[in-house]
């Protein structure tokens, strides 16, 4: 390859980064001001100074472009995890990988989410399609990690029992915070998270796969 094409694929990557963080930014943006039913591809493309062509060759539909800082900090946990030895305990790994609070951006995006999802049906619709998300995200690391979780079914219910502790946790936060995000309130949601887990793996540590469990039992 060129050094002028290298420069071209370059500009052009650019360019799509600075276009995706003007998109998600203007749909959160109109989000917090007019709420999730009010949020149309019209009015993004719109706040974000582009067309309406531009933002579907970016995202076919509203709720991708909402979804992308949950999916990009599930992923960036989910490479962290996969990195941990495979045959470390999974409570340790997850333990590993809450090293540091979220940002502010993550938590400013949760804030809003799960304070609009008591009244509005659009915000609900959202959140329960975000965790199917972030749960196939975590079974597929699951299930690459090897040993009891490539089995699908054990990997989805892990996956389902984390994000679900994870859910708790930020609800819990929320009511604590009243969305507020400094730094106290950025430790206070890493502290609830540990905690949630921690009652997660209290409550059902034992058997880590079904061979263990005498068959009278299952």
């Amino acid at each position: 390859m060129s050094e002028n094409s290298e420069a071209t694929d370059g500009l052009r990557a650019r360019n799509r980064e600075r276009t995706t963080k003007r998109l998600e930014q203007a749909a959160w943006d109109l989000v917090a001001e007019k709420g999730f039913d009010a949020v149309t591809a019209e009015a993004i493309a719109e706040r974000a100074e582009v067309s309406r062509r531009t933002f579907f060759n970016y995202y076919p539909r509203v709720e991708l472009v909402l979804q992308e800082r949950m999916r990009a900090t599930i992923a960036g946990l989910v490479d962290r995890f996969c990195e941990r030895p495979t045959d470390e305990d999974v409570q340790e790994s997850l333990a590993a990988i809450l090293s540091e609070p979220f940002g502010p951006e993550l938590l400013e995006t949760a804030a809003i989410v799960f304070g609009q999802a008591s009244s509005s049906p659009a915000a609900r619709f959202f959140l329960a399609e975000a965790q199917a998300s972030e749960v196939s995200q975590v079974a597929e690391a699951l299930t690459a990690r090897g040993g009891p979780w490539t089995d699908p079914m054990a990997a989805q219910v892990v996956a389902q029992a984390v994000m679900g502790a994870g859910h708790v946790a930020t609800m819990v936060w929320l009511g604590q915070s009243h969305g507020v995000v400094n730094d106290r309130t950025r430790q206070l949601h890493l502290d609830l998270l540990r905690q949630a887990f921690a009652h997660l793996f209290i409550t059902f540590s034992g058997a880590s796969t079904l061979a263990d469990i005498p068959s009278s039992e299952i």
